[in-house]
């Protein structure tokens, strides 16, 4: 793996250098900024399965600019890289109109350009992905972005990590999908004022807050134009008690006899297996998942509905609240053969294929009746399309 010098990024107290202790560096010039990018590229290609390199025409052009004007920060462990990060503010590179439609940034054109920051493109190698190195990253930028002036930092995660990142701070606010080469997104913002808010969800980045005078006028703007996002309970930090009951007035009902993935299950295992899971709140007309995504995601409804639409936009399937979508992806981590798409206001259970490994891990038994829940749920729409066959074609 390449091997880069540099000065770290902030002034560490004690500077001699410790084996195996990750440091977080700013690339300070171009041959560092070429090793970063080669190193992200290989990841995001050779670990991942993601070509950075996907999209055409204008896109490209505004990702190629992205990369030139940000800053980029590296982390390495005894020389090595670890991981990188890409952050810019509005004054280094104006955003796209893409990025204006999908971060909704009209909506702060009070601020000038210096107030938002973007921080996208976290790419970890994979023998440290269960280390420190996404919080040492994410705080790096924090600090970076701070000292640059800005006051919003938006980004965008996979709707599995949703709950991780408004466990740390960021909020989902837009109600819209930001399509990437990584797959489906959702944009979030920090609102880096916010202390109170960071405080009271132990957020790592409270302390850092502080470091700059917060603005509490900011706060207030924040609260009066996104109010739902403002209010919003952060749910990765419910116990499983709350997250139970959570689910029970989401339902209208006892989970059990709600959603056929539970069937079986007792109240203390699905208590144990809902633990780590976490929900994403969605607007009539948002495509949770589109024809050919690589995702291991399945999702339960919580409430609204939900079609199942082909290429053509063919309706194949139509769901209430309780089922279970998506289910072959999060068995099979294939590509989606149909779009997902939400036909009504709908809050959704995130099921991820990494949560069912460690429950196989962990909690075996529980994960054997999921299993065989899901296996019960192919079975029956298996049923379902041979009858729907049959009725098309006397002689099938």
């Amino acid at each position: 793996m390449a091997k880069l010098a540099s000065k770290p990024a902030t002034k560490p107290g004690n500077k001699k250098a410790i084996n195996n202790r990750l440091q977080v560096h700013e690339a300070a010039n171009t041959e560092q900024r070429r090793q970063v990018l080669k190193f992200r590229n290989q990841v995001m290609v050779d670990e991942l399965g993601i070509c950075p390199v996907s999209s055409y025409g204008q896109q490209r052009l505004d990702h190629a600019a992205r990369d030139k004007a940000a800053r980029h920060l590296f982390l390495t462990s005894n020389g090595a890289v670890a991981g990188c990060l890409r952050l810019y503010t509005s004054d280094m590179i104006a955003p796209s109109p893409e990025m204006t439609s999908i971060y909704g940034l009209d909506a702060f054109a009070d601020f000038g350009p210096e107030y938002l920051s973007f921080s996208d493109h976290m790419v970890i190698g994979e023998r440290w992905r269960g280390s420190q190195a996404p919080a040492l990253m994410t705080a790096a930028a924090f600090k970076l972005a701070r000292s640059a002036g800005a006051h919003f930092d938006f980004t965008y995660c996979p709707p599995a990590l949703v709950g991780l990142y408004e466990k740390i701070g960021y909020r989902s606010y837009s109600g819209k999908y930001l399509e990437v080469d990584e797959g489906l997104q959702v944009p979030m913002v920090l609102v880096m004022d916010d202390v109170q808010h960071l405080q009271s969800i132990n957020s790592p980045f409270a302390p850092l807050a502080l470091l700059k005078k917060p603005d509490p006028t900011i706060v207030r703007w924040f609260g009066g134009k996104f109010p739902e996002a403002a209010s919003r309970p952060v749910k990765a930090l419910r116990d499983e008690q709350n997250l139970w009951q959570y689910l029970t007035r989401q339902l209208h009902q006892n989970p059990l006899n709600g959603v056929p993935l539970f069937d079986s299950l007792s109240y203390d295992e699905a208590q144990r297996f809902l633990k780590n899971s976490t929900t994403l709140v969605l607007r009539g007309g948002d495509r949770l998942a589109k024809a050919g995504d690589i995702s291991d995601e399945a999702f339960v409804l919580l409430s609204g509905n939900a079609e199942i639409r082909n290429r053509r936009g063919l309706v194949l399937a139509h769901f209430d609240k309780g089922a279970v979508i998506g289910e072959i992806a999060y068995l099979a981590a294939t590509p989606r053969t149909a779009d997902m798409v939400v036909t009504q206001d709908a809050e959704v259970l995130v099921l991820t294929q990494e949560s069912l490994k460690k429950n196989m891990r962990t909690e075996p038994a529980i994960a054997n009746k999921v299993l065989f829940n899901l296996t019960l749920i192919l079975a029956e729409r298996l049923k379902a399309t041979s009858e729907q066959l049959s009725r098309l074609s006397p002689d099938y």
